[in-house]
C-alpha cells in the first residue's frame, strides 16, 4: 500500500510534505520513512494498523484499511511542552521530554516586537544563563560601542588573549564575530558582524552550554554555542510586507552634572570667581542636549515563502535607515536573503541559502569630553556656527562641528552561504554535504580637517583601512535512524574542513592640498605610509554523536571529536574531546502515578570536555617584526618580537551538568539546573625568564572554574477560550573562581587582577574610608585595616568583584480576542562596578576651571563636623580620585525593558481587502531602569540653608547611581510602530 504524509504547523499556511516521517506496523519491528515528497510505501495486512510519529507533531494509530479509502495523512504539530523539538548540532533532533543536554531554544515570536539592530542584544534576560554587557565601561571610547556575550560566565582569562566569546553558526556555517575581544583587526571602529544579520530571517536561536550539546563542536565549544536557524518556506505561497518606525531618545536616567546655577555658585564657594575670566555667568548650556537628538528608524522588510511537491523557498528584502541619538552618527543596511531546496527524484534534496547586506555607517565620536565642559560656555560662537575654543580660548575637544567638517566613515558588504545536499541512501540512512561561505569585506575613511584642530597641525590628514575576512567550511555528515529494541536508535559521524583567512591593508596621508581632496593617493609619497595584516588558521575535523531513547523512559548519548588546528604548537595540534549524557523521565513509567499535580518530571546529567582554539595564530609560532631600523650591510632585517612555544596547548575546559525538569498542575514547566565547568591549561601572555630573549610569551598559566545554578520557569497562569496570560522567568547565577596560576603569580589589569582563589574579575583597589567630618579631608584604609590619610597603591586589596549574585528576566504575554500585550523585565542582583566616568567627572572641584562636574560635588563637605559623602572642594590634589572603592557602585537593577500591544484585525475585513493578515504593534524599549539608590533625591544633607543658593528641590538628584551611567544609559529609549500585512 501507499500513502503521503503531510505536517500541519497550524500556522495558517497549507499542509506540506515531509521527508523522514516514521511508518511503523504496529506489533512488529518494521518501520519505514516518507521520501521527499512525504511518500512512503509498505506492505502491512488489511487488519493491521500503521503509527505515523515525525518529531514534535502528535503521533497516530491509523487502521490500514482507512488509510486504502485516504492515503493523505496529516499530522498536526504538538503544541504540548515536551514534544517541543530541539534542533542541536548538525540537524540532531531531540525532544524536550528525553533531552539529555542543556539547550535552550527561542522562536520568532519571542524575538517579535523588539526593535534593535543586533541579535545578541536580544538573548540576555530570555535565555538562563547568558549575559550581554557592553566592553567600553562606559567611557564611551568608540562611535560604535564593542559587546561581550558570555553563556555561563567567563572560561578563560580575562582581557582577550583568548576568545571568552560562544560560537555562532547561521543555517550550519560558523559567523565571524570578530578577534578575541570582537574587534575588527585593522578598522579604528569595530562594526560586529552581527548587526548583518536581519532578525526578521531568523526562525530560532538554540542556545548550546553543556558538553552533552557542545562537544560536538570540540575546538570552540568551551564558551557555548548559539545556533541561529533562518526560515524557510511552507506550504501556500504567502507574501508579506513588515514596516516599522521608530523614535529614538535619550534615555530617562542619565550621567548628572552641575547646571549653571550650581557650577557658578561651586566656583564662587571656592573663591576662584575671580578666575573665570570672559565666560558668561549667565550661561546654562547642557552639553548633553547638544550631542543628543531625537533619533529616527525605519525599516521595510518584504518576503515571499511557500513550498511545492518539489521545491521550498524564503525570500526576503531588507531596509534598514537609522538616524542615531548622537550627532553625526547614521546607519543604513540593504540586506536579501535566499533559502531554497529542490527534490531530485524521491531521495536527493539540494540546499542552499544565502544572505548578501551591505551596510554604510557615518560615524561622529564626542567620547565623554562634553561632560566636562563648563555650563558657561555658549556652544555658538557670533556668527551662529559650532565654537573650537572657549572665550578664554581653551581648546575644546570634540566639539559638534567636528561632526560636520570631518569625515569617519564605514562600509561593509558581507556574504554568507551554503550548497549541499542531503541523499537518502535507505530507510533512516542519510548522507548530508554542505559547504559554506562567510566573506566580510569593510571599507574605513577617516578625514581631519584641515580648518580644525584635529588636521590643522598636519595639513589634513587621512586614514583609509580595508579588512576582508573569509571564512570556508565543508562538512559531510552520515546518519542513521531505527527503532531497536523498543527504543529509538541514532548516530551520526561526520568530518569537518575549515580555513578562516584575514588580510587588511591601511594607509596614512597628511598635508593635502586643500580640504576638498581627501584621498589618500593625492598627498605626496613622503607624506603616506601604509601598512598591511594577515592571519590564518585551518581545522580539520573527525566527529561522531551515537544517541538512545528507550521507551521515552531511559535516554543516553555519547559524543567525539577529534579537531586538529594550525594555532597550537607543533608538537600538540591535535586535541580530542569527548562528552556522555544520560537522562531519566521517571514519569513515563509505570509505578508513577496518573495526576495532574506533578505529570512530567525527569532528570539528567552530563559530564565532558571541550576545547578552544579561538585566539591569534601567532602565539605558538611567535613573531617577527621587519623594520629599516634593523638594518644590517645596508639592508633591512628582521628581529623576532615573540618567542616560539611549541608546546602551547589546548584549553580545555571539563563540564559537568545536572538538571531536573517537571511539570506542576499541566500547565507549569519547570527547568533547574546545576553546572560546573573548570578550564585546564588556561593561555595568557606570561612573564619568562630574560635568558630566553624575551620578556613575555603566551604559555598556559592556569585552571579556572565557573559553577552555577539556572532556572526556568514558564507556562500558562490563565488559558481561557479568549484570554490567556502566560508567563517566563529566569533566574540564573554564577560563580567564578581561579583555581591555579603558574607559580601563584597574580595578573594584575588597571584596577583588576586574577588570583587563585578568587573571581577572575576582582577588583584590585585601596579602601575608601570616606571623608573626615572634622577637615573634609579624604581618608582610605591602609593594607592591615587601619585609616590613612595618604594614598599609597601598596595598600590594595581585592574588594570584590563584576559577577552577578543572581539574574534574569520575566516575562508576560497576554492575549485577548484579537489583542495582545507583552512586558519584559530584566533584573540583576549584586556583583560591582567601576564608574570610571564618575571618576572622570567627580574631581572634588580639581580643575574647575576647565570644565563641569559631577552633581556629586553638591554632596562635598563644608564645615567641620559635616557628614559628607564627597570631601571638601579643592583646585590642588588631595589624591581623592584615585581609583579606589569609592567609585565602585552596586550593579543591583530592575529594568522594564520592553513592551508592546498589538492588534490583528478579524478576518472580515481582511477578507474584504482581499488580504491575509493585517496586525499592528506599538512597542516601546528601554523605557526605566531602578537601583537600590535611584530615589536619592532631596534637599543636601545638613546644609538645607544652601538649597537655594544651588537650586535644588525635594525632586533634584544630587547623587549619581549605577542607573545614570553612561555604560546603562548609552542604551537608547525607542518608540516604534510596526505594521504586518500578509498577501
Amino acid at each position: 500500500m501507499k500513502g503521503r504524509v503531510v505536517v500541519d504547523d497550524q500556522d495558517g499556511k497549507t499542509a506540506a510534505n515531509q521527508a523522514g516521517v516514521s511508518v511503523a506496523l504496529k506489533g512488529t519491528s518494521k518501520v519505514i520513512g516518507t521520501d521527499n515528497r512525504g511518500e512512503f510505501n509498505i506492505v502491512a495486512p488489511v487488519e493491521g494498523t500503521l503509527i505515523i510519529s515525525y518529531i514534535g507533531y502528535k503521533s497516530q494509530e491509523i487502521p490500514v484499511k482507512e488509510i486504502m479509502k485516504n492515503s493523505r495523512i496529516v499530522l498536526e504539530k504538538s503544541m504540548d511542552y515536551l514534544d517541543e523539538v530541539i534542533v542541536t548540532a548538525y540537524g540532531t533532533k531531540e525532544s524536550r521530554e528525553n533531552q539529555t543536554g542543556s539547550a535552550f531554544v527561542i522562536t520568532r515570536k519571542e524575538l517579535e516586537n523588539r526593535p534593535t539592530l543586533r541579535l545578541d542584544a536580544l538573548l540576555e534576560g530570555i535565555i538562563p544563563g547568558v549575559e550581554f554587557n557592553s566592553q567600553d565601561a562606559g567611557t564611551n571610547s568608540s562611535a560604535r560601542s564593542r559587546y561581550s556575550t558570555r553563556i555561563r560566565g567567563e572560561s578563560s582569562t580575562v582581557g582577550g588573549t583568548t576568545s571568552n566569546e560562544p560560537l555562532w553558526v547561521v543555517d550550519g556555517v560558523p559567523l565571524y564575530t570578530g578577534g578575541t575581544t570582537n574587534s575588527i583587526p585593522g578598522m579604528q571602529n569595530s562594526i560586529s558582524p552581527l548587526t548583518y544579520i536581519n532578525p526578521n530571517d531568523i526562525e530560532s536561536v538554540t542556545v548550546l552550554k553543556d558538553a552533552s550539546a557542545t562537544t560536538i563542536y570540540g575546538a570552540n565549544g568551551s564558551n557555548g554555542v548559539i545556533l541561529i536557524t533562518t526560515r524557510k518556506g511552507k506550504g501556500a505561497p504567502k507574501l508579506n510586507y513588515t514596516f516599522r518606525s521608530g523614535i529614538n531618545k535619550r534615555p530617562t536616567t542619565y550621567l548628572n552634572q552641575l547646571n549653571g546655577l550650581q557650577y557658578l555658585n561651586l566656583v564662587k564657594d571656592m573663591g576662584m570667581m575671580d578666575q573665570l575670566g570672559k565666560l558668561d555667568t549667565n550661561q546654562n548650556t547642557n552639553w548633553a542636549d547638544v550631542y543628543n537628538r531625537t533619533g529616527l528608524t525605519t525599516l521595510h522588510n518584504v518576503s515571499l515563502s511557500g513550498s511545492t511537491d518539489a521545491a521550498r523557498y524564503f525570500l526576503a528584502a531588507n531596509v534598514y535607515d537609522e538616524k542615531h541619538m548622537i550627532i553625526g552618527n547614521t546607519t543604513k543596511r540593504y540586506d536579501v536573503r535566499s533559502n531554497v531546496s529542490g527534490n531530485v527524484g524521491k531521495r536527493l534534496i539540494i540546499n542552499s541559502t544565502m544572505s548578501a547586506s551591505y551596510t554604510k555607517d557615518d560615524m561622529f565620536n564626542p567620547g565623554n569630553a562634553y561632560f566636562q565642559y563648563s555650563p558657561l560656555i555658549s556652544p555658538y560662537g557670533p556668527n551662529g556656527s559650532y565654537i573650537e575654543r572657549d572665550p578664554n580660548g581653551n581648546l575644546l575637544q570634540n566639539m559638534p562641528g567636528l561632526s560636520d567638517q570631518n569625515d569617519q566613515k564605514q562600509e561593509a558588504a558581507h556574504v554568507l552561504g551554503s550548497l549541499g545536499f542531503s541523499y537518502q541512501l535507505m530507510d533512516g540512512l542519510k548522507f548530508t554535504n554542505l559547504n559554506g561561505a562567510d566573506f566580510t569585506s569593510v571599507n574605513e575613511d577617516m578625514y581631519n580637517s584641515m580648518y580644525n584642530y584635529s588636521g590643522a597641525s598636519s595639513n589634513g590628514s587621512a586614514y583609509r583601512g580595508q579588512s576582508q575576512v573569509l571564512n570556508l567550511i565543508s562538512t559531510n555528515t552520515l546518519t542513521f535512524d531505527r527503532k531497536i529494541f523498543g527504543g529509538d536508535f541514532d548516530f551520526l559521524v561526520g568530518t569537518e574542513a575549515r580555513k578562516e583567512e584575514r588580510r587588511s591593508v591601511s594607509a596614512t596621508g597628511s598635508n593635502f592640498p586643500n580640504d576638498d581632496i581627501r584621498e589618500v593617493g593625492f598627498v605626496a609619497v613622503t607624506s603616506r605610509v601604509g601598512t598591511t595584516s594577515r592571519d590564518k588558521q585551518t581545522l580539520l575535523s573527525y566527529f561522531g554523536r551515537a544517541g538512545y531513547v528507550y521507551d521515552k523512559r531511559y535516554a543516553i548519548n555519547y559524543t567525539y571529536r577529534k579537531d586538529g588546528s594550525s594555532n597550537f604548537g607543533k608538537d600538540v595540534k591535535w586535541g580530542t574531546f569527548i562528552s556522555v549524557g544520560a537522562a531519566w523521565t521517571a514519569s513515563n513509567e509505570s509505578f508513577w502515578p496518573k495526576n495532574k499535580v506533578i505529570d512530567f518530571l525527569k532528570f539528567k546529567v552530563s559530564y565532558g570536555n571541550n576545547g578552544n582554539s579561538r585566539f591569534n595564530s601567532s602565539y605558538a609560532s611567535g613573531i617577527y617584526k621587519y623594520d629599516a631600523d634593523y638594518s644590517y650591510g645596508g639592508n633591512s632585517g628582521t628581529t623576532m618580537t615573540r618567542g616560539v612555544n611549541d608546546g602551547l596547548k589546548w584549553e580545555t575546559t571539563k563540564m559537568l551538568n545536572t538538571g531536573i525538569d517537571f511539570r506542576l498542575f499541566e500547565r507549569f514547566n519547570i527547568a533547574a539546573e546545576y553546572y560546573r565547568n573548570v578550564t585546564h591549561d588556561m593561555i595568557d601572555n606570561a612573564y619568562v625568564s630574560m635568558v630566553t630573549g624575551f620578556r613575555r610569551t603566551y604559555e598556559n598559566v592556569g585552571k579556572m572554574q565557573n559553577t552555577g545554578l539556572e532556572l526556568s520557569v514558564n507556562g500558562d497562569i490563565i488559558k481561557k477560550e479568549k484570554f490567556n496570560w502566560s508567563a517566563s522567568f529566569i533566574l540564573s547565577s554564577n560563580r567564578n573562581k581561579v583555581l591555579e596560576l603558574n607559580e601563584d603569580i597574580d595578573r594584575v589589569s588597571g584596577t583588576t587582577i586574577m588570583r587563585p582563589g578568587y573571581n577572575s574579575r576582582s577588583y584590585y583597589l585601596v579602601r575608601w574610608a570616606g571623608v573626615d567630618p572634622s577637615t573634609g579631608d579624604p581618608m582610605w584604609y591602609d593594607v592591615n585595616g587601619n585609616i590613612t590619610k595618604t594614598f599609597n597603591t601598596n595598600d590594595r586589596v581585592i574588594a570584590g568583584d563584576a559577577t552577578h549574585k543572581y539574574y534574569g528576566g520575566l516575562t508576560n504575554y497576554i492575549t485577548y480576542d484579537n489583542w495582545n500585550f507583552s512586558v519584559f523585565f530584566k533584573y540583576a542582583k549584586g556583583g560591582l562596578y567601576f564608574d570610571q566616568a564618575g571618576r572622570n567627572n567627580g574631581l572634588d572641584g580639581l580643575s574647575i576651571l576647565s570644565g563641569n562636574q559631577s552633581i556629586d560635588m553638591l554632596n562635598s563637605w563644608r564645615f567641620p563636623g559635616q557628614l559628607a559623602t564627597s570631601p571638601r572642594l579643592s583646585n590642588t590634589s588631595t589624591s581623592s580620585i584615585m581609583n579606589s572603592t569609592r567609585f565602585l557602585l552596586d550593579r543591583t537593577y530592575l529594568k522594564l525593558d520592553n513592551i508592546s500591544l498589538g492588534y490583528t484585525f478579524k478576518a472580515g475585513l481582511i477578507e474584504r481587502l482581499k488580504l491575509s493578515h493585517i496586525s499592528v504593534t506599538a512597542m516601546a524599549s528601554n523605557l526605566a531602569i531602578w537601583t537600590p539608590y535611584s530615589a536619592k533625591k532631596g534637599t543636601i544633607k545638613n546644609y538645607e540653608a544652601l538649597a537655594k543658593q544651588y537650586g535644588v528641590t525635594s525632586s533634584s538628584v544630587v547623587d549619581n547611581t549605577y542607573a545614570n551611567m553612561l555604560s546603562e544609559s548609552s542604551r537608547v529609549l525607542n518608540y516604534s510602530l510596526n505594521i504586518n500585512i500578509g498577501f
